[in-house]
């Protein structure tokens, strides 16, 4: 059984700065794991790890990690019960954990299956991008085909700023994607267009990665909101006001969009659609927390506000 885990994080600074203004493009990790570390063949499970399988495969994870604790403390086949523990982890999103867990697992048995995959992803979450690489290279040596883990070192090397790398990476995953169902082809497709768009180079290839990335998965408002900015990043501002009309239309409350939104209006000089997109992104922002945001939106209508000055 698999599941997938998505978690969105900003793109700031990476090759190109102000690539959309006041954008934030947005990429996922993919995490899909299989739910069972244990090999094909079928084993005399103890009873705690047993029970603690049984609560992982149900997606009951603290339950899980109980029973696991419990295997460990008998010493019950201890590269799985850390090895389960650390997925686990994992998926509560306690990375500290599960990097223990793994570094613990492979201790015991280092050729045990999967555990730099999720050692890495959880290196990644810890924004440790060095040990995330280092252990995704390890377990693409002993599994080649791996497109899961091709993408992750693609987003763990694009967070370095290394686009170039992560671009290859991508491809490399697109190489074995055979097994991938529609939406993480789309979200692949999608940080692909985002690390095209972040290098400055390739627009037509930008375009068409955003484009497939859209088509696998038209309920994706990232998918959308992406291709907007690479649009108005090429002047195509009709194109890229129709893609963040559909991100809105999907997610009302989402603020980058109104703000971008905003930005194509006012170059495209409908000055009243673009005060109102901003206020709205202002309000939005302010709802969310985001500081930031909010006060990037008000600059932006304070701008907007002061009288022009006469030309003589």
């Amino acid at each position: 059984m698999m599941w997938l885990a998505m978690f969105w994080i900003s793109l700031k600074k990476a090759g190109k700065a102000g690539l959309c203004q006041g954008q934030r493009l947005t990429l996922t990790i993919l995490a899909i794991a299989s739910m069972v570390l244990l090999p094909g063949q079928a084993i005399a499970a103890p009873a705690s790890l047993q029970l603690g399988l049984d609560a992982l495969q149900q997606q009951d994870f603290a339950t899980a990690v109980e029973y696991f604790d419990q295997a460990i403390q008998q010493h019950d086949s201890l590269e799985v019960a850390y090895g389960q523990r650390c997925l686990a982890h994992l998926m509560l999103n306690q990375p500290e954990q599960s990097v223990q867990d793994c570094s613990a697992a492979i201790a015991v048995n280092p050729a045990y299956p999967k555990l730099r995959f999720y050692r890495g992803l959880a290196h990644y979450r810890l924004s440790q991008y060095t040990a995330a690489v280092v252990d995704l290279t390890q377990h693409l040596q002993a599994q080649p085909d791996d497109a899961r883990a091709y993408y992750n070192s693609g987003l763990a090397k694009f967070a370095q700023g290394n686009v170039s790398s992560a671009i290859a990476d991508y491809h490399q995953a697109l190489t074995y994607a055979a097994d991938l169902n529609p939406v993480e082809r789309s979200n692949l497709y999608n940080d692909l267009g985002v690390a095209y768009l972040a290098s400055g180079v390739k627009p037509a290839e930008t375009l068409l990665a955003l484009d497939q990335a859209v088509a696998l998965d038209t309920s994706d408002t990232r998918a959308y909101f992406n291709r907007g900015c690479a649009c108005r990043e090429q002047g195509h501002y009709a194109a890229a006001l129709q893609d963040f009309d559909r991100v809105i239309a999907l997610n009302p409350h989402h603020a980058e969009t109104y703000f971008n939104r905003g930005a194509v209006k006012q170059q495209l000089g409908n000055l009243d659609g673009a005060m109102t997109d901003y206020q709205t992104a202002f309000t939005q922002f302010q709802q969310q927390g985001n500081l930031d945001g909010a006060q990037r939106a008000k600059l932006r209508l304070q701008q907007m506000q002061q009288p022009r000055q006469a030309i003589g």
